[in-house]
């Protein structure tokens, strides 16, 4: 009795260690389109936003619109940008490996950079919004956020993560 309840046990155990989320380099991410929500609902002055995510099915070719990187470091990402053309944009990636995550923040400057270019052309006023965002690191995530309040939009994204 006491050799099977053993038994039972390291099958238990076994199974156990088996399970898990399936991320890679013992990262643990959250849901994209839950984080986006809670992000976004932080800010209230936000105008129609569209969204675009790993979910996708056109998820790669949609990432080169918002990063140069490699997509095969990302474990994730969505990126919420206003339908009206404005500088809004909330846009999260996050690595498969946390050491990656320095060149996922570079690519959102870059990024960043370009869209300055292209909002001086036919949006000048929506420039200085746009060079006033943030963009910040935590864990393996980057983040860019470009609205009135994102201090409060910040606070979200790390009560969420």
């Amino acid at each position: 009795m006491k050799k099977l309840r053993g038994m039972i046990v390291a099958v238990i155990l076994v199974l156990l260690c088996g399970c898990g989320t399936g991320s890679s380099a013992g990262t643990d991410t959250v849901s994209m389109y839950d984080l986006a929500q809670k992000m976004e609902a932080a800010e209230s002055s936000l105008p129609e936003m569209l969204y675009a995510s790993s979910a996708d099915g056109n998820a790669k070719e949609q990432f080169t619109h918002i990063s140069d990187m490699e997509y095969d470091k990302v474990d994730s990402y969505f990126v919420s940008y206003s339908k009206e053309g404005k500088a809004d944009e909330i846009t999260v990636i996050a690595v498969k490996d946390p050491a990656d995550v320095s060149e996922a923040k570079e690519s959102l400057v870059r990024h960043r950079q370009s869209r300055i270019k292209l909002l001086n052309q036919y949006e000048p006023k929506e420039v200085k919004r746009m060079e006033d965002g943030l963009i910040f690191t935590k864990g393996q995530y980057a983040v860019l956020l470009i609205c009135d309040h994102p201090d409060a939009v910040r606070k979200a994204f790390e009560d969420a993560v």
